[in-house]
């Protein structure tokens, strides 16, 4: 009995001690070590809007937490960030840019972002950045090209996104580490990228592709009116779906209807628990996908992704 005891504090301890940090409008950044409870740890902002203070994108590696973000629309309130903490209370603000950083994947070598002018940017340590490369895309205006998703595997880093004047036009492009660069801008619109089993996936309202090395992609059939706005890899398969579906695959080519429920984009899950999102800034925690728990309310600030301290 005495065992038994120690074994489940044991195990509290253990999931006590992890740490996941949500970003979004208003500079808002929160911290939780459940998934459930959330703490407002910094903002710029108590009720965001689509401007220079809205983080976008989160990733975790080489011990801290980076996140990035920004935009707005005249010349005197545009801006980028790219700001660091090590336990997710505590931020630096290490880069600023002319406009919207977004969004910044780690390679678990080097942090990889998108940044103004269809040009990436790249850290190994996320202090010290440096420019690299600028996607080639004739015809495209260079503040015509807006990043949305990235992805890192098998060796490369995959960005999505879309561009031209009237934002006509969907794009891919991938990199290796930040210094060269492929582009494609004639894809359908897809709404969100995850990989996992050797595989990117993307996702969005009836379409669903499939690439191994972002360059070459295959449309995988899905039903016309499957509207599809998010996606995540469990470690174990991918999940995809909106508020009213949800569908899963092993491979991103052949699915299944899932049982999963959720009152938001799921902005994290390792296939067991689950945390979601819906606007404005509710979070939403799920021990098993099917029953999920609202988290104490917040000020309203939307959250735009999650990530957890690996």
């Amino acid at each position: 009995m005495r065992l038994a005891l120690l074994l489940g504090l044991s195990a509290l301890q253990a999931f006590a001690a992890e740490t996941w940090i949500g970003v979004g409008y208003g500079g808002r950044r929160i911290l939780s070590h459940d998934g459930l409870n959330w703490e407002i740890t910094a903002e710029w902002a108590p009720e965001g809007k689509d401007d220079s203070n809205n983080l976008m994108s989160a990733a975790f590696g080489a011990g801290k937490f980076v996140v990035v973000g920004g935009g707005g629309w005249s010349k005197d309130t545009q801006a980028g960030h790219i700001l660091i903490s090590n336990e997710g209370t505590k931020w630096e603000e290490v880069k600023k840019l002319p406009f919207r950083i977004n969004p910044v994947v780690y390679t678990g070598r080097r942090f990889i972002a998108g940044g103004p002018e269809r040009t990436l940017w790249f850290s190994d340590d996320g202090i010290k950045w440096s420019q690299g490369a600028q996607a080639k895309a004739a015809g495209i205006p260079s503040w015509a090209l807006w990043f949305r998703h990235g992805a890192f595997g098998n060796g490369v880093t995959v960005f999505m996104g879309e561009a031209g004047a009237k934002k006509e036009l969907y794009w891919c492009m991938s990199s290796t580490d930040g210094t060269q660069v492929d582009f494609r801008s004639d894809l359908p619109q897809l709404r969100a990228l995850a990989f996992g089993g050797n595989t990117f996936v993307a996702v969005g309202n009836g379409v669903l592709m499939t690439s191994v090395d972002g360059k070459a992609w295959q449309k995988q059939e899905r039903p016309a009116d499957e509207k599809l706005d998010w996606i995540q890899w469990t470690g174990k398969e991918f999940i995809a779906g909106s508020n009213k579906t949800a569908i899963t695959s092993a491979d991103g080519k052949t699915w299944q209807p899932s049982g999963l429920r959720s009152p938001g984009r799921v902005l994290w899950t390792d296939g067991k628990r689950f945390i979601a999102s819906s606007w404005p800034g509710k979070m939403f925690f799920s021990a098993d996908g099917k029953t999920w728990k609202p988290s104490p309310a917040m000020p309203p600030n939307g959250i735009n992704a999650v990530v957890k301290a690996l």
